[in-house]
């Protein structure tokens, strides 16, 4: 659908610039118009002004749902209308695509829906957790306590992000490094040496027409491995979309050494802050674990909560399923059967959560200083492998000569 540029003066009299997607400019205008605003024009932007649409699907940052959020309950708390709000965050949001959600939405809410039915036409922005909470706030009146929740869980979400992020940049650059080093080991300063090797009157050691074969095979064909290595990630991504690929995947997500820990610890954090969030805005335990289940990122969890949900429909307590899972530690599901106790489960949940994002935040700092050295080490092996296999036939014919 094509992007129309347009001008108009809104209900209070101010001018407004932007873009909105219609079939046609007669569409555009008449959409505009019906919104109570004076169109003073509606034209196809230029080149520089049309949107670039990528390859890749555009997200909105953490922090930016944050202070969306946020905005949003100083708005209420000073009595604006939920429209009026919508507009003014409308106009000073940065992101393209948080504003073209919120564009519709309050275009929906100004139709006489409701903002939690509204904010459904953007599921992918707008998660089942977020949509659901503010459904439960329209109806208890508590708006701004729905929207503080939200921006509490983008908060916390956006620091344990940024932290893994931050942790991890540092083996991710010196993994570069050692995989550009080798390359131009075996693409530069091997084959200086491959011409000498040949006009000796010698056997080569077998390190040596290793790193000489190899060379040549990178020299040579190497588009035939970029082409292997593409197929290979393509394969694995096809797999990957299929259900057994999304838990062989996830799984190993969980297992692999090192990061294991870490996915498992991410994972629990996500899961107990979601479950106390929404519980502890007054919705079911049954759908709770239902909207839980969508977001996690985890096929296995999201498998898990699908499991409580059907056994705490059956008058089981929560805690039953979640010790019998193998990815969830007992903290948890003791923690959670003292909630149930005390009918304190938002409160419990909230703590585990808040135990296992600072859990996440030293297991990332481990696995970060168990990487470093790693990578060095192993760099440091791969170029003395290949200086060795490089000095070997001299060092042989050097002893061959001195023992005439």
């Amino acid at each position: 659908m094509p992007n129309y540029k347009y001008r108009v003066v809104d209900k209070t009299g101010t001018e407004k610039k932007g873009n909105i997607a219609a079939p046609d400019l007669a569409s555009a205008t008449q959409s505009l118009r019906g919104e109570g605003n004076l169109v003073l024009g509606v034209e196809e932007p230029s080149v520089l002004d049309k949107d670039i649409t990528l390859p890749f699907r555009a997200r909105v940052k953490t922090r930016d749902m944050a202070v969306f959020c946020r905005q949003f309950v100083t708005l209420v708390n000073a009595s604006v209308s939920i429209v009026r709000s919508l507009e003014m965050l409308e106009d000073q949001t940065q992101s393209k695509l948080l504003k073209q959600a919120i564009h519709e939405t309050r275009v929906s809410v100004e139709k006489g829906n409701s903002l939690a039915d509204s904010m459904r036409l953007n599921e992918d922005l707008f998660t089942p957790m977020f949509v659901n909470l503010v459904a439960a706030g329209e109806q208890a009146g508590k708006m701004d306590t729905a929207f503080t929740h939200m921006a509490d869980h983008f908060e916390k979400t956006a620091k344990l992000q940024a932290t893994v992020k931050k942790a991890l940049i540092y083996p991710v650059i010196l993994s570069i490094v050692a995989l550009i080093v080798i390359i131009v080991m075996l693409t530069y300063i091997v084959p200086m040496y491959t011409s000498m090797f040949e006009q000796m009157d010698t056997a080569l050691p077998p390190v040596t027409m290793f790193v000489v074969g190899l060379s040549n095979a990178f020299i040579n064909y190497w588009f035939v491995i970029v082409a292997v290595i593409i197929a290979i990630i393509l394969a694995a991504r096809t797999f990957g979309r299929t259900d057994k690929g999304k838990h062989f995947f996830d799984m190993a997500k969980l297992r692999v050494p090192i990061m294991g820990t870490l996915n498992q610890k991410r994972a629990c954090a996500e899961l107990s802050r979601n479950l106390a969030t929404l519980i502890g805005s007054g919705i079911s335990i049954m759908r709770s674990l239902e909207i839980t289940g969508q977001t996690m990122t985890n096929i296995i969890y999201s498998d898990l909560m699908e499991t409580c949900k059907d056994q705490v429909g059956r008058g089981i307590q929560l805690h039953v399923p979640l010790q019998q899972s193998e990815v969830i530690p007992p903290m948890i599901y003791h923690m959670v059967g003292i909630g149930e106790e005390t009918g304190a489960m938002d409160s419990m949940l909230e703590k585990a959560a808040d135990y296992y994002e600072e859990e996440v935040q030293q297991a990332t700092e481990q696995a970060a200083a168990a990487l470093e050295p790693m990578v060095i080490i192993f760099m440091a092996l791969v170029v003395i492998g290949i200086i060795a296999a490089v000095y070997a036939p001299m060092l042989t014919m050097y002893s061959s000569i001195g023992s005439l």
